[in-house]
């Protein structure tokens, strides 16, 4: 089965095809590439000398250092030595390297939903935060083409429903369809929050927010909104969904 990376968070598709939208940060399939699914062929461990820093590859560390003449016992298994930066590999980063370090930044997974005319929609999101306190403000990045987008941008509010760990399904049914197709409330309990926007039932918390109409950053594919929060709440505790636990285990659930 074909892989499909995603340009813009890292996520892995996996299909014939890329998906319509993607479920973590809501950019359109032009913005995914296909990934190699080839196993990539075994690295031979490194052996770093203590005294001279000398790299010997191999399955065992050498005999004897070339460079100092210790034994073996004076080699380390590079994997188990906490690298540390220095400033050559800083002037050698690349666009690669950045996506690489931007996968360790660590994301919740939340449904981001709205309300228009009486129809509603969510959609996942990885980009909720805190701003400040006081006052009590958060931020919440969505993609242009969403229509949960275009749900806050006429409306200026929504809410934000933190899911369990276990809530996979949640990820399935807001991340990976449209709302302009699907209506992704139909088989969830919701109750609606006091600005009217849908909070699911089976949440650990959720939030609601009111857009402060001079705070909407402009950021390209995406618009910031800058929210006021107007209420929430703790709903149950345990442990909240990250992005790297959803791509970690996605495949056993």
């Amino acid at each position: 089965m074909k892989k499909w990376r995603c340009k813009v968070c890292g996520y892995i598709h996996e299909g014939e095809q890329p998906p319509d939208v993607c479920p973590v940060c809501g950019v359109g399939p032009e913005e995914f590439e296909l990934v190699d699914s080839a196993p990539a062929p075994a690295k031979p461990k490194r052996w770093k000398c203590t005294v001279c820093d000398y790299i010997h590859e191999g399955d065992e560390p050498p005999e004897v250092c070339p460079v100092c003449g210790v034994g073996r016992e004076m080699f380390v298994l590079l994997e188990d030595v906490v690298q540390q930066l220095t400033a050559a590999s800083v002037q050698n980063s690349t666009e690669g390297t950045s996506r690489a370090a931007l996968d360790k930044i660590s994301y919740g997974l939340y449904v981001v939903s709205s309300i228009k005319a009486g129809k509603l929609n969510g959609q996942i999101s990885n980009t909720v935060f805190q701003l400040t306190d006081p006052p009590l403000r958060i931020a919440v990045c969505l993609n242009k083409k969403n229509l949960t987008h275009e749900y806050i941008s006429e409306t200026g509010c929504f809410t934000v429903s933190v899911l369990g760990q276990e809530q996979f399904d949640m990820v399935r049914n807001f991340g990976y369809r449209s709302g302009r197709t699907a209506d992704k409330f139909a088989d969830v309990p919701y109750v609606a929050g006091k600005n009217g926007c849908p909070i699911l039932c089976n949440c650990m918390a959720y939030l609601e927010g009111r857009v402060i109409p001079d705070k909407v950053l402009d950021v390209g594919t995406h618009h910031l909104f800058v929210a006021d929060v107007t209420g929430g709440m703790v709903v149950d505790e345990r442990a909240a969904l990250t992005y790297e636990y959803f791509r970690s285990n996605k495949q056993k659930k």
